[in-house]
């Protein structure tokens, strides 16, 4: 996917302090396998490991994921796709635990158009992480919540060779349609009002908040 429009922007920013986190938006579920996995918004001390899993990504993924040749990005690019408002710019990771260590091994997010009623989206999964239904589950959570801000619709670009992002964007309701100036994309759009709505079961649950409060412990302002 290429990346969120305006996501990623140059010049200083302002000091960043975390505003509302939108907690209501954590999932946490198991693996066949006995893996644990959170889905969450993106916290500003994620930069790092966000860095650690764009760099381990192949060059295929990396090339589909921002349209060209990108080894990693910089500090301040990190950071900027890291220190989210959660309203025009929403982040979210899946997180796994290795040897206690974090692992980001997913990223997908939108920035809100100027128009203010659609939003760009670019997803992403770690290679090792791929079909295990982790970037469907991230994006019905983005269309979730999305619908919750007012938005309208969700939108995005994807190359015409990037078959498993078009079947996945076809199992979630997208419609593709070719690009006339580049036959190299294929632009995709959906109503957030087919999203699937977070299952009750998943909001407000004692885990996810719990794990929240340790980690917004570690934000400094």
């Amino acid at each position: 996917m290429m990346p969120a429009r305006n996501c990623l922007l140059a010049g200083p920013q302002p000091a960043y302090r975390i505003g509302h986190y939108p907690a209501t938006l954590i999932d946490v579920w198991t693996l066949r396998n006995g893996t644990r996995l959170t889905l969450r918004p993106v916290l500003p001390q994620d930069h790092g490991l966000l860095g650690d899993m764009i760099r381990r990504l192949s060059q295929a993924t990396r090339y589909n994921r921002f349209h060209g040749a990108v080894s990693g990005l910089s500090y301040d690019a990190l950071r900027q796709m890291t220190q989210v408002d959660y309203l025009r710019h929403l982040a979210l990771v899946i997180t796994t635990t290795d040897c206690e260590h974090e692992r980001v091994v997913a990223d997908a997010r939108y920035v809100v158009d100027d128009e203010g009623d659609s939003a760009e989206f670019a997803i992403v999964v770690d290679d090792e992480w791929q079909r295990r239904g982790l970037a469907e589950r991230a994006m019905r959570l983005l269309g979730t919540a999305a619908r919750q801000q007012g938005l309208g619709w969700l939108h995005g670009s994807v190359l015409s060779a990037n078959a498993p992002m078009l079947s996945l964007m076809q199992r979630c309701g997208f419609r593709c349609t070719p690009n006339r100036k580049d036959d190299c994309l294929v632009q995709v759009e959906a109503r957030v009002d087919h999203a699937t709505p977070t299952p009750a079961a998943w909001r407000g649950a004692s885990g996810p908040l719990r794990w929240l409060a340790s980690r917004l412990a570690t934000v400094t302002s």
